[in-house]
């Protein structure tokens, strides 16, 4: 009775709207509290998002192991069940182990050579070698020149170099080890228990996402349903291919200019050469902070090699923007320089290092859909969808002079392009054949 009493309906959808300002209202005031929690939980849950991210990582390599297993035994006795069984477990053996054994590989040729550099550039004795030449260097340079006495009477090398110093020596203290030991020791045993969780999702992979859409169904309308479905392709579309292809494309960037530093007989290649292959993840500005990184760092040992290393990274990053970027990933983003730039700071700002990864596909799909949600309203006003049509108007009554010659239907992101032609529901199938 009571719910087909309109005041009764008007007086529920005010509380709502009461209850909905009080918690933002609480949020906004403790935004601070809000975001530690949330960081905290994080920390509680990070060997489960590191099962995530290898799951999501490792998926690709599963399904190519499986598609080959079904061609090698298609044709055998073996039940279409028993085939399936077979096929998804040699696929997520395949994983695991290649997985593993990459990572393995990279943290026994990096981790080594890494500590050693550090080692040698945070030395006493390369300290003072190097607060000789850059001594030389800034006399010979003041010489003759009003800030000479300035120099000589302040001594600021002087002064670095004691700092400095003083830093290496609390950085070699057994606090700062043992610190730094447990916090590499707890990242491995997280990374560990995250294999283990990357492989249960695996196993059961079709049956995860089935009960995440049965919950979906049970609790939305059909419509809005159907919309999270929508947009869940449109995410995995978006953060799969970049960021599996991101990721590919900065390990053969690190590889490349490793190898190229070798050959360039430059100080520090395999820490400057993950300074950068690891920002380049980072869209736009990464590069430029892994090349700074690196060109600091080899300063302190030749001025001359510095210009050496950033010709070369400059080159490369010409190189990977142009050409081995474009192959790996497909094509560009689909949003402008401007648009990636703010999806940096304002993700990078909110959530870090990690925001600053995964800042720029997640914006991409919220650029998608409100695109799409303001193709689509005005299509329904019965006016162009082009958006070059809309800049010399004055009134909404100027965009009569174009035609309705314009395509017109609903359009969904599809890698780098907004296209009419994309089916969200042609992309996502499980390895047996059915649709998602």
């Amino acid at each position: 009775m009571f719910k087909k009493n309109k005041y009764f309906a008007l007086g529920m959808t005010l509380l709502s709207v009461v209850v909905i300002s009080v918690l933002f209202y609480v949020v906004l005031t403790n935004i601070g509290v809000v975001f530690g929690t949330i960081e905290h939980l994080i920390s509680i849950l990070s060997s489960v998002i590191f099962g995530l991210f290898f799951a999501y990582l490792m998926n690709p390599l599963m399904m190519m192991q499986e598609r080959l297993v079904r061609r090698l035994f298609r044709h055998t006795s073996i039940t279409e069940r028993g085939l399936q069984k077979l096929s998804r477990a040699i696929g997520v053996i395949t994983a695991v182990l290649v997985f593993a054994a990459v990572v393995y590989g990279l943290l026994a040729m990096v981790l080594p050579q890494l500590i050693d550099s550090l080692r040698d550039l945070f030395s006493e004795d390369n300290i003072q070698n190097i607060y000789t030449r850059v001594s030389k260097w800034v006399t010979k340079v003041t010489r003759d020149t009003p800030i000479e006495q300035w120099v000589k009477d302040n001594d600021p090398l002087g002064k670095a170099q004691t700092w400095l110093l003083k830093k290496v020596n609390i950085f070699d203290t057994i606090s700062t080890a043992l610190t730094g030991a447990y916090s590499v020791a707890r990242t491995v045993v997280n990374m560990l228990i995250g294999i283990v969780v990357a492989t249960y999702l695996l196993i059961s992979k079709e049956r995860f996402i089935s009960q995440a859409k049965k919950m979906v169904v049970a609790f939305f309308n059909e419509r809005h349903a159907d919309r999270i479905f929508e947009i869940s392709r449109l995410t995995n579309k978006s953060l799969g291919g970049f960021f599996v292809g991101k990721i590919i494309d900065s390990a053969l960037i690190g590889v490349l200019s490793y190898i190229g530093m070798l050959i360039l007989k430059l100080p520090y290649p395999l820490v400057a050469s993950v300074f950068v292959g690891i920002s380049n993840i980072i869209p736009f500005f990464g590069p430029i902070f892994g090349i700074g990184l690196g060109a600091i760092l080899i300063l302190l040992e030749s001025p001359i090699h510095t210009l050496y290393f950033l010709i070369f990274e400059i080159i490369l990053q010409q190189v990977d923007g142009n050409i081995i970027g474009p192959r790996i990933l497909g094509g560009r983003l689909g949003i402008s320089d401007f648009w990636i730039l703010v999806s940096i700071t304002f993700f990078g700002g909110l959530f870090g290092f990690p925001g600053m990864i995964l800042g720029v596909p997640v914006f991409t799909v919220i650029y998608s859909l409100v695109s799409q949600a303001a193709r689509n309203a005005v299509k329904k006003k019965n006016h162009t969808v082009e958006t070059s049509c809309y800049y010399d108007i004055i009134t909404v009554s100027d965009l009569e002079r174009y035609s309705d010659d314009f395509r017109e239907s609903t359009v969904f992101y599809s890698g780098d392009t907004f296209d009419s032609e994309y089916d969200p529901d042609s992309d996502f199938e499980y390895e047996d054949g059915s649709e998602g």
